[in-house]
């Protein structure tokens, strides 16, 4: 379990090193591989088809797409029973919603309500998950396009999307119920697999509300206190969602893996480049700076991200030491990083290698049809993946869980 044991870590830390020395054991805390690292709609269920209609020495590497292969191997404990999904449009794969969130779903030429031509990482994922693992997996997704990580921060819009602490609260909710119900509940008997993919959105409105109108700019100070506050705000409150994540009884009771994720570079997509043209109004080096801008809020958003989640690992870890020292027999649950920004930059040096012949967009204008072959380019639309490097970003999700127990 996740949780129960935070308040007395400290006590129960010092106990058990009192305990060691008494007896003249030599057992320390390990880190031994297999402990680490957007209602239950049924339109969330596994599709057969898609219809038409987006460290510390002592942990392992934060990013795990890094893990090096020299770990022993463990006997899996990632079969999966449930794949849980938050997230905005990037994740979003157009599941059933309110009606009055129905203005959320992608319009037509876009497929089945996603900012995409096809389906969205999460889509092919569980399909491999299902097919490696050869069961059925209960597939819950709460994204929504156009999410924000808290709607109070940046999100001005009117009757906006559940943003992710809703999505959470939402989860835990129908978790709860879900637990109480003892057929229903063996539908979860395995282990789950939660993921969060959030701040673009955030990013995005923290950077327009700042260089919209701003001819201030100036190199080495972009980031001012002012900015750096907001971004610090926001991962404060994803750090929030998570714990509350991690320390729900309900969840506890089930072994668990969580998987974070980093945003991807902007300032290379048509949205960026054409809004920061616009508002520089024909300025070339005022609109470069607009560029910067928003490659600097994404890097800091990153980077105080992945400390976050460092910090959070690091309590996982003296967690999961002194559950050993007392003999449970549940490993917990495992926090890890995908390294987006990585695989965003390998895809870009090297795109044939994903199957890809264009960084740029299929579908750059509303008014006239997309391109023909979407699957060659790397974008969708001016900020969306295309299917294939969602695809692709699925297999690389997958060589990470993989990795946890290795």
């Amino acid at each position: 379990m996740c949780s129960r044991l935070f308040g007395l870590l400290g006590f129960v830390v010092l106990l058990f090193y009192i305990s060691n020395e008494a007896s003249g054991m030599e057992e320390r805390f390990t880190d031994s591989s297999d402990e680490y690292p957007e209602s239950l709609q049924p339109s969330n269920e596994f599709l057969d088809s898609f219809e038409p209609s987006s460290e510390p020495p002592d942990l392992l590497p934060l990013f795990s797409n890094q893990v090096p292969r020299s770990f022993q191997a463990q006997p899996s404990m990632s079969k999966y029973s449930a794949f849980v999904v938050f997230g905005d449009s990037y994740s979003d794969n157009g599941h059933a919603r309110a009606p009055q969130h129905n203005d959320s779903f992608a319009a037509k030429p876009a497929v089945g309500g996603r900012f995409c031509d096809g389906p969205v990482w999460n889509e092919y994922l569980v399909q491999k998950l299902a097919n490696s693992e050869q069961s059925n997996i209960t597939f819950l997704n709460y994204a929504y396009n156009g999410a924000h990580i808290n709607n109070t921060l940046s999100n001005s819009f009117p009757n906006p999307v559940p943003d992710t602490g809703e999505q959470i609260q939402t989860y835990l909710t129908e978790l709860e119920n879900y637990v109480k119900h003892p057929t229903s509940a063996k539908g979860l008997a395995g282990n789950i697999l939660h993921t969060i993919w959030i701040g673009i959105n955030p990013i995005l409105s923290i950077w327009r509300s700042t260089s919209y109108g701003n001819e201030t700019l100036h190199p080495g100070t972009f980031l001012t206190p002012e900015l750096v506050e907001k971004v610090d705000k926001q991962v404060a409150e994803l750090n929030k969602q998570l714990l509350l994540l991690l320390n729900n009884a309900s969840v506890s009771e089930f072994q668990s893996d969580f998987l974070i994720m980093t945003i991807p570079p902007l300032t290379f997509t048509n949205l960026a480049v054409t809004q920061a043209a616009q508002q520089a109004k024909g300025d070339v080096t005022l609109a470069r700076k607009y560029i910067t801008l928003l490659g600097e809020l994404t890097d800091d958003y990153n980077q105080k991200l992945v400390s976050s989640i460092q910090s959070i690992r690091r309590q996982q870890s003296m967690y999961r030491g002194v559950q050993n020292f007392l003999h449970r027999k549940k490993r917990g649950c495992r926090v890890t990083l995908f390294d987006t920004v990585k695989f965003w930059n390998d895809v870009k040096s090297e795109p044939q290698k994903f199957g890809i012949q264009s960084l740029g967009s299929c579908y750059t204008n509303t008014q006239k049809p997309p391109c023909k072959q979407p699957d060659h380019f790397m974008y969708w639309d001016i900020l969306h993946p295309s299917s294939i490097l969602h695809d692709d970003l699925s297999t690389a999700v997958k060589t990470v869980i993989d990795g946890l127990d290795q």
